[in-house]
């Protein structure tokens, strides 16, 4: 299998795409199968800044800059009801975002009282149907360093695997009774979050796990291939057993960590869907990556990816033509349930802002008698769209309600420029998506395997306008049994079934 480069190693795609090595064709040819379904997508998802962190991932301020915490009533609603609607996961980062603790420092706890409240309002509002809880860092009890942040990266690992396990005052080097502990821990902390009426979706062991994962600005812990087994094999069953509804996602980096649970046939049903991250990658990687991982894991556990964003620069057209593609190929090719973007709103003043947000918010604590020179007019607790990495997401949310359904297309030449999609909304009717970066407009020609007397209209979108409402540009109608669309370059367009 290919080696599975993430966050570190992915080339991200860049701020102007790079030109064809030879010119796109003028017209290219599809054929849709709407009698061969395939998975369900059940919606998209975004992670949250529920807590504070510092500009460039740097630091964790005491200050709770945090949304939805820090934007005024009238803000928080705006937010709910014109983002976040359509939405139906929220990514919780368990030892970073979600971070109090308590007096022993083993559970997660809200940092301030409100904290869990205002997210199950947010979630409530907005409509989002749960959490997808993925740790950073466990409650620094459990860890060498005792500490979310530890320079020290052989001692920033689960107690276990640090140097002085031994001589552990209360464990004494009793590793059995540590994961059985550590395993209750994590239980605890899903019922806190249902205790204030939060679901939980999802669980995740460890973001990015890699051996060696230290440093001194953010939440973090190590795990090397064979520390992820033994752990995972520890606290899997108990999260199954607490609530089997929860689905256990693993493991978010090169799937190196999960793969002796997912070769173990007594183990792989702890593991209910896999997950990587991708990172502002090019959206051509989508392919590639899916059929190594197919060829190395079989086909029978969900894959999809739970991390999208630009980590370097900001966002562009290009990009967010980009961001198109790699949704459109992760439901297409890839056949994925679901898809994450990284951040509803990030604070005006972090460096990452840019390439990581849906939209900027003014922190609550920020001096109102000033002016930001990028925001003129915004004031503390408010909020505005970054427009390039929004539009590239608003069509799937207001046009693929949740639990659509993949319907099968073949191509008749695979273009990574030039990409295509289909799904049956939840009411039966076929969408069709096609979306151009190809440097030149394009004619997408589509069997559509319906009646002649079909109907279709079109709404398009492109980098700069996505119409009324977000709900796409109308571009008239279309009929008969083949569509001839032409889209303009760096356009997409959703083709609606009356």
């Amino acid at each position: 299998m290919p080696a599975m480069a993430q966050s570190g190693y992915n080339p991200q795609y860049p701020m102007n795409r790079p030109p064809r090595a030879t010119p796109a064709p003028a017209e290219s040819y599809y054929t849709v199968h709407p009698d061969q379904p395939r998975q369900v997508i059940e919606g998209l998802g975004f992670e949250i800044q529920s807590d504070s962190i510092g500009s460039g991932n740097n630091g964790l301020p005491e200050a709770r800059t945090s949304v939805p915490h820090d934007l005024t009533p009238s803000e928080r609603q705006r937010f709910y009801n014109e983002m976040l609607k359509g939405f139906r996961y929220c990514r919780l980062a368990g030892g970073l975002y979600w971070r109090g603790l308590d007096p022993e420092r083993k559970y997660l706890r809200p940092r301030w009282d409100t904290q869990l409240e205002e997210i199950r309002e947010m979630l409530d509002t907005a409509g989002v149907e749960g959490v997808s809880l993925e740790y950073w860092s466990p409650a620094p009890f459990w860890k060498a360093c005792e500490a979310y942040v530890c320079a020290d990266v052989k001692r920033n690992l689960l107690k276990p695997f640090g140097p002085e396990w031994r001589d552990d005052p209360i464990y004494k080097g009793d590793t059995a009774r540590f994961f059985a502990d550590f395993a209750a821990a994590k239980v605890a902390d899903i019922k806190t979050l249902q205790a204030a009426s939060i679901r939980v979706s999802m669980w995740g062991l460890q973001n990015e796990p890699r051996p060696w994962h230290g440093g001194s600005d953010y939440s973090r812990c190590g795990y090397t291939v064979e520390q992820y087994d033994a752990t995972f094999r520890a606290v899997a069953p108990a999260i199954r057993a607490h609530d089997p509804k929860i689905r256990i996602i693993a493991d978010s980096w090169e799937l190196k960590n999960i793969r002796p649970v997912m070769d173990d046939p007594e183990a792989r049903h702890l593991v209910d869907a896999l997950v990587l991250h991708h990172v502002g990658a090019d959206s051509a990687i989508v392919k590639e990556h899916v059929e190594a991982v197919r060829a190395r894991f079989g086909h029978d556990k969900p894959l999809f990816q739970n991390e999208y964003e630009y980590g370097t620069e900001t966002t562009s057209p290009d990009r967010c033509v980009n961001t198109v593609m790699h949704i459109m190929n992760w439901f297409h090719l890839g056949e994925a349930p679901t898809w994450f973007w990284l951040h509803a709103l990030k604070p005006i003043y972090n460096s990452e802002a840019g390439g990581y947000s849906l939209g900027y918010w003014r922190p609550a604590n920020d001096d109102p008698s000033t002016e930001h020179p990028d925001f003129p007019g915004l004031q503390p607790g408010e909020w505005v769209w970054n427009r390039y990495n929004w539009h590239a997401l608003v069509g799937f949310l207001r046009h693929m309600p949740w639990n659509s359904r993949g319907i099968a297309l073949t191509e008749a030449r695979y273009d990574s420029d030039l990409r295509p999609m289909a799904f049956k909304r939840p009411d039966g009717k076929l969408v069709l998506v096609v979306a151009n970066r190809s440097a030149a407009d394009h004619t997408f020609r589509l069997q559509t395997g319906l009646p002649a007397d079909t109907v279709f209209h079109g709404l398009r979108y492109t980098p700069e306008d996505a119409g009324p409402g977000f709900n796409g540009v109308p571009v008239g109608t279309a009929t008969g049994a083949e569509l001839a669309l032409h889209v303009p370059d760096r356009a997409w367009e959703f083709w609606i079934q009356h």
